[in-house]
């Protein structure tokens, strides 16, 4: 623990004193706050027990739960001190004249001084307090609420704003996001010469219209702990259900879980009890497919990030111009968000109460977006932090609508993302036109996807029954849509088959391509990554991966033109991202065709015994396997062992 610092609360004298009931208690309050910042700093929430903190304060156990309720009523109590004394310190400071960019710097350079005053406290009310859950998370959403009114009020003149509400959300986020990782960092002399680029960057977005945000809609669905609910529990007893489906039903509970007990409680404060209460099965269920609560929470974020992280990339990929590709991106974020509240909520507002365990798979996925923002934001006089600032920023935003309940409005965001991405590199009157290019946001689908139910039912008929048994009519009944729609969506059952075995590999190769995206700077790790993803698709998709492999004679024509063309595909996505330098095989292409064989040999063998849910339990052996012959056993075996990859 470090030292006390000047001004620190006393010991109180031993014995008798003289001292009422109310001091010693705001002494011995005083000490604990001060013990909290301290060895959450040096430890992190989860690893900081009550003794530890009453040891450091000095104090016994029975005054410390008279005190408060337990270790998160402290955390929160030390954050609201904290925060509360900076409040006053920065709204006491004289209001700065001169230019938008001048007035910004002097709110973010006394933001700078507030936290080098006292390092490690605001590391407790910018990290640490998250772990303790929703109440943690709302600590750390008014500090954001809180400088984005001090930045508003530097960017009003004569009572009018000359800064857009989105423009002024993203640079309050996307500052203390800035502000943390310099922290989290140990490295403080940069953050002076941050507050002037943070200044510099918001300057960009003066005018004297700012675009409004559009308003909450009437019909709002109040926000949801977690995402939908759960599948319902397997039957008790004896059951006759395959052992296959026994084991995806209970992962998919599991992952669900994952994401209601992330919203209730916060992660790293749960306990795996609490998890499997969630989830609805036992110890045994849970540690046969996790080896701990963090291996859960960590695969549930990779899926979801992965997949938005996909999603974004390949509909930039399409498009030839930058404003073309942010317009893209933007809006396959926002629909695909939109549609998903539950994973929206873990990735954009929960995330961060897993604590210190979770924030690799945070940094790693804030990383792969940066990445993807550098090209959509770079421009002479842009400064280097605004990639990594603007994306932390719009989660900051997305993040509140998903709290206050409007997961189904994020596609009206296009606009304000699009002018606010496009401002550095265009300027904002560029910008603007460009976000006003686009189409209103239509209301959100409420429909069922029924080509996707259809594909998925058709599958799993094939597999059961064979190509030359399955009638279109018969599945289309199955699933439930009507035959009007079926005939509408597929020619005949062969090109049912076919659409059905695309969409699948289409799928596949955009998450993995996607995935090797978020490290590509590492091709071995980068490749790691890709196969893991691939082997999470399949198992989250058994009926359509088992129909890849099917022996099915009707279906070797197109199972071989799909396997041409996707591994063409994916070859040419991440070919460019590792130089020749630094993989081994003559022959890539053909290396890449063999062992995707020998994958697809695995799958086989998995879909067989019906255990496809099973797959990325192979990740180990099947990571050797196919990276050695690119990259060396040695390089094979280090990403495999990586705390990066086990992630």
């Amino acid at each position: 623990m470090t030292p006390a610092r000047p001004g620190s609360p006393r010991q109180l004298p031993r014995g008798r004193h003289t001292l009422d009931a109310e001091t010693v208690a705001a002494q011995q309050r005083a000490r604990l706050h001060e013990a909290v910042v301290d060895l959450l700093a040096e430890r992190g929430y989860g690893a900081t027990t009550v003794k530890d903190l009453t040891n450091a304060a000095g104090i016994s156990t029975i005054t410390f739960y008279d005190l408060f309720d337990g270790k998160p009523e402290l955390v929160l109590d030390a954050c609201d001190a904290i925060i509360a004394s900076a409040c006053a310190t920065l709204q006491a400071r004289p209001v700065a004249g001169g230019e938008l960019r001048d007035r910004l710097a002097t709110v973010l350079t006394a933001v700078v001084e507030t936290i080098l005053a006292r390092p490690d406290a605001a590391r407790l009310v910018l990290v640490e307090v998250a772990a303790v859950g929703q109440l943690g998370l709302a600590r750390r959403r008014s500090l954001t609420a809180g400088l984005h009114d001090l930045l508003r009020g530097a960017a009003t003149v004569d009572g009018s704003p000359v800064m857009s509400d989105a423009a002024l959300t993203v640079l309050a986020g996307g500052t203390l996001a800035v502000f943390d990782g310099h922290l989290r960092a140990g490295r403080l002399r940069p953050l002076r010469p941050a507050a002037a680029e943070l200044a510099a960057w918001g300057a960009m977005y003066e005018t004297s219209t700012p675009r409004p945000l559009p308003p909450p809609r009437a019909a709002l669905v109040p926000p949801q702990p977690g995402g939908p609910p759960s599948p319902s529990p397997l039957p008790r007893g004896r059951h006759g259900l395959p052992p296959g489906y026994v084991r995806r039903h209970q992962r998919a509970r599991i992952l669900e879980a994952v994401l209601q007990v992330s919203a209730e409680h916060g992660f790293e404060a749960a306990s795996v009890r609490e998890l499997l209460v969630a989830a609805g099965v036992s110890t045994e269920a849970f540690y046969e497919h996790f080896a701990s609560k963090e291996e859960a929470w960590a695969i549930a974020f990779d899926q979801a990030f992965v997949e938005l992280f996909a999603a974004v990339w390949h509909a930039a990929l399409a498009e030839a111009d930058r404003t073309a590709k942010v317009t893209s991106g933007v809006d396959a974020a926002l629909g695909l968000l939109s549609s998903d509240p539950g994973h929206a909520r873990l990735l954009l507002a929960d995330a961060p109460s897993a604590g210190r365990p979770g924030l690799p798979a945070i940094d790693d996925a804030l990383r792969a977006f940066t990445r993807l923002a550098t090209g959509a934001t770079a421009g002479p006089g842009v400064p280097k932090l605004v990639p990594a600032a603007i994306v932390a920023g719009i989660v900051e935003l997305l993040a509140g609508w998903v709290l206050d309940g409007r997961t189904g409005q994020l596609p009206e965001l296009h606009a304000p993302l699009v002018e606010v991405i496009l401002t550095p590199p265009l300027g904002l009157a560029a910008a603007g036109r460009a976000a006003d290019a686009i189409p209103s946001a239509a209301e959100p689908a409420t429909g069922r996807d029924d080509r996707r139910l259809l594909m998925d039912a058709f599958a799993q008929a094939v597999v059961r029954d064979g190509l030359a048994a399955t009638r279109l009519p018969d599945v289309a009944q199955q699933a439930g849509v009507e035959l009007d729609v079926a005939n509408a969506l597929f020619a005949d059952e062969l090109d049912a088959a076919t659409q059905t075995l695309n969409a699948w590999a289409g799928q596949l190769v955009v998450i993995a391509a996607g995935a090797f995206l978020t490290a590509a700077g590492d091709p071995p790790l980068a490749a790691h990554r890709a196969l893991e993803a691939a082997l999470h698709h399949i198992a989250r998709t058994p009926a359509l991966s088992a129909l890849v492999v099917t022996d099915e004679p009707g279906l070797v024509p197109a199972v071989s033109a799909m396997r041409t063309r996707y591994i063409s595909l994916f070859f040419q996505l991440i070919a460019v991202q590792v130089p020749a330098a630094d993989q081994r095989a003559g022959q890539p292409l053909a290396t890449l065709e063999v062992v995707l064989d020998g994958v697809m040999a695995v799958l086989r063998r998995y879909a067989q015994q019906d255990r496809i849910a099973e797959l990325p339990g192979e990740l180990p052996t099947l990571g050797l396997q196919c990276l050695t012959p690119f990259f060396g056993a040695d390089e094979a075996r280090r990403v495999a062992g990586s705390p990066a990859a086990a992630r």
